[in-house]
């Protein structure tokens, strides 16, 4: 069953608090993590952060994999979500492109309305800014499937090919990280030991995570962490 729209029946969006580290993802989706609440630029709106692999199916922007207003999930429907596990609404997303190199995996949804939201992330608190990632840097994430984990960003500018959806993306200016990570922790924020956040995880390469630098992911979304 595709969930589709602002007109499907028996709509019951969920009631439990919804915030950073929880199970999200559209209908087609395996389902990632919800990384942080962040607000669009332009209209003030508050929003859901993830990835486009998540929340918006690989979509290039005109293939028809994903609409704005599609369903979001929690859990998503491939973990058994369904009608009662509405969270928002797809608001929009980076494109992900075959032809040319991708520098984001990045997509952010619109809470329904009467949901209760938190903002901080449990195990770290509160989100204090964004910051450049550079080899080194310690760095955590808190992701849906492995929790809460800690480790070190070893190289940047990283260019890398990934598999979604049988298809190959090209990703060039990323952040290569010894964090431990697996599937469902894509979208979460990637933070410093500030509480700044350097990216947004979405790939594992190996025992490895790869990670989107934040500066590409807000400035193509238009938002900014509050």
């Amino acid at each position: 069953m595709i969930y589709r729209g602002y007109g499907l029946k028996g709509v019951r969006p969920v009631r439990r608090p919804m915030g950073p580290g929880v199970k999200i993802g559209c209908a087609c989706s395996r389902g990632g993590t919800l990384g942080a609440v962040v607000k669009d630029r332009e209209k003030g709106k508050t929003l859901f952060l993830s990835n486009n692999h998540v929340l918006a199916n690989c979509s290039d922007g005109s293939d028809g994999r994903a609409r704005t207003g599609d369903l979001i999930f929690s859990p998503p429907v491939f973990c058994g979500g369904n009608s009662r596990n509405i969270i928002g609404k797809l608001y929009k997303w980076v494109p992900l492109k075959q032809d040319t190199p991708n520098v984001a995996d990045a997509a952010v949804a619109e809470p329904v309305q009467n949901i209760d939201i938190y903002r901080e992330i449990k195990g770290i608190g509160g989100i204090t800014g964004i910051s450049k990632g550079k080899p080194g840097m310690k760095i955590k994430k808190k992701g849906w499937a492995t929790g809460l984990t800690e480790g070190e960003i070893v190289k940047d500018d990283y260019t890398v090919t990934i598999t979604f959806e049988g298809k190959e993306y090209v990703f060039t200016d990323q952040l290569l990280a010894d964090i431990r990570c697996r599937e469902g922790d894509s979208g979460s924020v990637v933070l410093d030991s500030d509480n700044r956040v350097i990216g947004l995880l979405f790939a594992a390469v190996g025992s490895m995570g790869v990670i989107n630098r934040i500066e590409h992911v807000v400035s193509q979304l238009d938002i900014e962490f509050v």
